[in-house]
């Protein structure tokens, strides 16, 4: 079973316009050991920049990430979903095997993802897998790190109560931190309240995206999300309660109406996190946006050949 994995320099290669991991040159796949990820996201909060991480559901956007200076990439299985153009949720519905998903989209995403870190999902409660060899997989695969998706931690109510007490929900996903931190695996961990981020940070998590529901925006985001002020509240109460439960975790937001820069430099200046993770705004929102509008662009154009003749 892998227990280490080679090591490897923290620097990473200047971009044109000196932004490290810029990805101009050649993709290949690198792996890091757990203290080398960490060692690149202290370097970035060094220098004051905020860590940026970047879920994806295709190469080409994974690619792009990389190019342009993304710290993580996380690859799990709602991002297929999310770019086949349906709902993130879909994700959490009984419509595929959710670690074959990630299993095969690490496949797509690891040759090009240059000199980023992969971060892999892991659906913890999958009652055919044995966790720890699919840790091992992942890591052989060329994974930097484990993150807790699909997490149970979006259910609520009555299903949410049934599932935890039934050892298929959120506290499996502790479990999985737990046993990643045991094995020095790099994680990154989803919490959806303060009990849970605390859980997470003494479970060992490196990074915790503090998760405010499901992103709004575009054509199959959020209906409606907490409006901005209240989820900077609620984001806050997660830092404080991770920090409480180990000094030194790094907290990032994520979700709700955190959905384009403007909306994410509030909860910058808000709040303690020193990041942000996004999966929606990163690769759905600018596709939605960017395939929309050259179409548009397109379309006005007026070929001579067509032009109506002069009545």
């Amino acid at each position: 079973m892998i227990r280490a994995q080679p090591p490897r320099s923290p620097d990473r290669a200047a971009g044109r316009d000196g932004a490290r991991g810029s990805g101009m040159e050649e993709d290949r796949m690198h792996r890091y050991a757990r203290s080398e990820v960490n060692a690149r996201l202290g370097a970035t909060i060094e220098r004051g920049e905020p860590l940026v991480i970047a879920g994806a559901g295709i190469g080409l956007v994974a690619k792009a990430a990389a190019r342009a200076g993304i710290d993580l990439l996380m690859v799990y299985n709602t991002g297929p979903f999310r770019m086949a153009g349906h709902g993130s949720l879909a994700g959490y519905l009984a419509y595929g095997d959710a670690n074959a998903m990630t299993l095969d989209l690490g496949r797509e995403i690891l040759p090009v993802a240059g000199d980023t870190p992969v971060i892999g999902g892991i659906g913890a409660a999958d009652p055919f897998r044995d966790v720890p060899q699919l840790i091992d997989q992942m890591l052989a695969m060329g994974f930097s790190g484990i993150t807790n998706v699909p997490t149970a931690g979006l259910y609520d109510g009555t299903f949410r109560r049934h599932i935890d007490a039934t050892g298929l929900g959120y506290p499996r996903e502790i479990d999985l931190i737990r046993t990643c931190r045991d094995l020095d695996v790099f994680t990154v961990a989803y919490a959806f309240s303060p009990d849970e981020a605390r859980a997470m940070a003494e479970a060992g998590a490196d990074v915790i995206g503090a998760h405010v529901g499901l992103t709004s925006g575009g054509w199959i985001g959020a209906a409606s999300t907490l409006d901005l002020d209240a989820a900077c509240a609620a984001t806050q109460e997660m830092v404080l309660a991770a920090k409480a439960g180990r000094a030194d975790v790094l907290v990032v937001a994520h979700g709700g109406p955190f959905e384009d820069p403007e909306s994410v430099a509030r909860v910058f200046a808000a709040t303690d996190v020193v990041g942000y993770l996004g999966a929606s705004s990163i690769e759905r929102l600018p596709v939605e946006r960017a395939v929309s509008g050259v179409v548009r662009d397109f379309k006005a154009l007026r070929p001579r050949a067509t032009a109506r003749p002069p009545e």
